[in-house]
């Protein structure tokens, strides 16, 4: 298939330019981004991001130099390290001889909170870590000039920032990086929205940059469609959103190459017409592609849908879930783990506009081996938004838990491969109000890291939190 009509760029690794396309700009900000390595409110000092990410600090003109020499706390776990987080902090997760941390469950090992320029609804989108546990996150920052702006921002395993991209659409108006998915290698790859004219709703946005932040390649499409979740197949990546198709609005599942170029494309018609959306998608070790969301019935409100296709987009085994009580079910993430088993989160509604989480756990062909639900002491609305298997078997789930009347916080619970309930963590904001996860990815020492909305003002402002866990 063709390359749709878009605004596109692309370059070598060393040769791409920091000057913005045209219609786009793209911008290296000093952001504010605070990090704390104790659970609770940060108040340590602003981190300044200084690295250029149109420069790659790794390549050199003098000649060939000897690699470095391993040392503790250069973020690299060699033979003779338990751990190694980048830094020499000897009170967090891994201490300052590359020894195991403190072994509670659940042990906080830093907290970062990020805000934009200007006072307003900074919003968590995205987070994903690369082989050297390296951290990448997307989200939606107001910038004091340009409006929200799309952002994308690398941390070392100890939590330092190393270097921010902020991506406006040249019109001063709304633009959002909502997922992002990483290689191996760290190159990244993220989707969100970006308005490129003014009046005008904002386009499908796809980026890709180097692990050093470089940019490689960005475009928008003006077709009908949005997307909600990205994955990595090898070099390639698969994009799940929804399409509106005349007055219907359908589920997309969509497979790129390295390039941006499209492979293959399938919409999902739910059998009751109406918002059927796909919110979540993974990839297995055989590309095998795996896509959630929920679809519209004809008499029970929507249900959870849960589809598996080939690596060429062939159709393969489905399930749909009506969650009991004829209301709003929904499956939000996917996981797959290194054996195949796959990991499903959303919400089950309870009726009267509640729900609770809903996990279910599924073999490789699509046999359901157990199914759970979560509900808040509160009595309110609790949903799991993100799911990621764990090495060594497992999974942690992350979302949002009503604690009060219009109070929601964030929700992380870390479970054993039989579903069994390992540590749980609540965070709540500032000032109550709608605070959630919505992002959660494994690391290679074994801890997981999340990203989430904590609310500063309901309604009025609030921060990007992200947190890692260890083992």
């Amino acid at each position: 298939m063709t390359i749709p009509a878009r605004v596109i760029a692309a370059c070598s690794l060393l040769a791409c330019q920091s000057s913005p396309l045209a219609g786009d700009s793209e911008s290296t900000t000093t952001d504010t981004t605070t990090v704390s390595t104790v659970a609770g409110p940060t108040t340590a000092e602003p981190v300044t991001v200084t690295a250029d990410p149109t420069v790659d600090p790794t390549a050199s003109t003098t000649g060939t130099t000897e690699p470095a020499v391993p040392v503790c706390g250069d973020g690299i776990v060699t033979s003779d390290e338990a751990c190694d987080d980048g830094n020499q902090i000897d009170d967090d997760c891994c201490t300052n001889t590359c020894t195991k941390g403190q072994v509670a469950p659940g042990q906080v090992c830093w907290t970062a909170i990020i805000e934009g320029t200007k006072n307003g609804e900074d919003l968590a989108g995205g987070i994903a870590v690369d082989a050297a546990g390296e951290i990448y996150i997307a989200a939606s920052v107001v910038d004091m000039i340009a409006g929200p702006d799309a952002r994308i921002q690398k941390f070392d395993p100890g939590g330092v920032s190393q270097w921010t991209q902020q991506y406006d659409g040249g019109v001063n108006a709304a633009d959002s990086a909502i997922r992002l998915a990483a290689e191996p290698s760290g190159f990244m790859v993220a989707v969100g929205r970006q308005t490129i004219a003014q009046g005008q709703p904002g386009l499908f946005w796809l980026s890709k940059c180097t692990p050093t932040g470089q940019l490689v390649w960005q475009f928008t499409d003006a077709g009908p469609v949005a997307g909600a979740s990205i994955a990595m197949a090898g070099s390639d990546f698969v994009v799940a959103g929804n399409i509106k198709q005349g007055q219907d609005t359908d589920g997309l599942l969509r497979k790129y190459d390295a390039d941006g170029a499209e492979l293959w494309s399938h919409s999902h018609v739910g059998e009751g017409g109406g918002l059927d959306l796909l919110s979540g998608v993974a990839v297995d070790g055989a590309g095998n592609v795996f896509a959630v969301g929920r679809e519209a019935t004809a008499t029970q409100g929507f249900d959870i849908l849960v589809l598996q296709f080939g690596p060429d987009g062939a159709p393969g085994w489905s399930d749909s879930v009506d969650g009991g009580t004829g209301g709003d079910d929904w499956a939000l993430d996917v996981a797959v783990d290194l054996d195949g088993v796959v990991y499903v989160a959303g919400r089950a509604g309870t009726g009267g506009g509640y729900g609770d989480a809903w996990l279910r756990k599924y073999e490789a062909t699509g046999q359901v081996l157990w199914t759970d639900t979560y509900a808040g002491e509160f009595g309110g609305s609790d949903d799991a938004r993100a799911i990621a298997a764990v090495e060594g078997g497992g999974f942690v789930a992350a979302g949002g838990t009503a604690v009060g009347e219009d109070d929601v916080d964030l929700w992380i619970r870390r479970y054993d491969g039989d579903g069994a309930v390992i540590w749980t963590d609540v965070v709540a904001g500032m000032n109550g109000g709608n605070d959630s996860a919505t992002d959660v990815a494994a690391t290679p020492d074994g801890g997981v890291v999340v990203t989430g909305t904590v609310t500063v003002a309901p309604s009025l402002n609030s921060d990007v939190w992200v947190r890692k866990y260890g083992p």
